[in-house]
């Protein structure tokens, strides 16, 4: 993106902070491709800022995600607790700003791809299985964060992996939608960005997180056996297709070239070893 987007998207922030009535007091930080921007603010609180066309700023959509994440469904679960928000309109876009509660804890990993290994032990693991758990007390939202079973979705994996999936064996779970180590914390588990939750293939959030590491050996083979009751499935592998089409998507858009090939055998494996089985 621009400098001016990047100062555009400033001077949104500071007009965010003032409408809800809060102080800028640390650094900003852009999310990939400068779609998003954020700061501390005083509270202490977290002020995160995105614009979008009107025609994509919709409910039951990312735009809506992390202020719909809340309430009696998501008690339990480790994450930021959403405040308030405010919405409106300049230029042509439609301007987003939520307010969350501040989190101390450190991201794992600066990004969508983890770049160096970590142990993270065992009671580190038991809290991220507990804190996913209460996501399948929600069924009735309309949101979806990937359904693969999609006419476009299939001829995607027939055109980039060889592979024919029949979508009446694809299960459905509620899932966080973009689970990598960038958006989870140790050495306290605080799972972030709630952007993309709502319905996903089954094993989705495990394929998510093992395509996150996938350059880390160990940790990957950690994400796989911490997981492997919903990755070794049908509809995990499935939805380890759907992952990797979303991280070779980054590739192929400039982003991450060392992923592309450890992910692409990942998803053979899948097919290899549990859709073709």
């Amino acid at each position: 993106m621009t400098n001016e987007h990047r100062e555009r998207l400033a001077a949104y922030l500071r007009d965010a902070a003032d409408r809800l009535g809060v102080t800028i007091e640390g650094k900003t930080v852009h999310g990939l491709y400068d779609r998003t921007i954020a700061a501390p603010v005083s509270g202490p609180a977290w002020l995160r800022l995105t614009t979008e066309q009107p025609r994509w700023a919709a409910e039951d959509t990312m735009w809506d995600g992390i202020a719909t994440a809340t309430g009696e469904p998501f008690a339990g679960i480790p994450m930021p607790q959403h405040l308030r928000s405010d919405v409106w309109t300049d230029d042509g876009l439609v301007v987003r700003a939520d307010l969350l509660t501040y989190v101390g804890q450190q991201a794992i990993s600066t990004g969508l791809v983890l770049d160096r290994d970590v142990d993270l032990g065992d009671r580190w693991w038991q809290a991220l299985h507990t804190g996913l758990e209460p996501l399948q007390r929600i069924t009735t939202t309309k949101r979806v964060g990937a359904d693969p079973r999609e006419e476009s979705f299939r001829n995607h994996f027939l055109a980039s992996f060889g592979a024919k999936i029949d979508p009446e064996r694809v299960e459905m779970a509620m899932s966080h939608g973009d689970l990598h180590f960038g958006n989870l914390t140790a050495p306290e588990l605080i799972i972030l960005d709630w952007e993309n939750w709502g319905w996903a293939p089954t094993g989705y959030d495990a394929a998510h997180l093992l395509c996150s590491a996938i350059l880390q050996p160990s940790v990957a083979a950690r994400v796989q056996a911490e997981f492997a009751d919903v990755l070794d499935t049908y509809s995990g592998a499935v939805a380890v297709l759907t992952a990797a089409s979303k991280y070779l998507h980054h590739v192929e858009s400039g982003e991450f070239p060392d992923v592309a090939i450890p992910i692409r055998r990942c998803a053979e494996a899948a097919i290899r070893d549990r859709l073709t089985a």
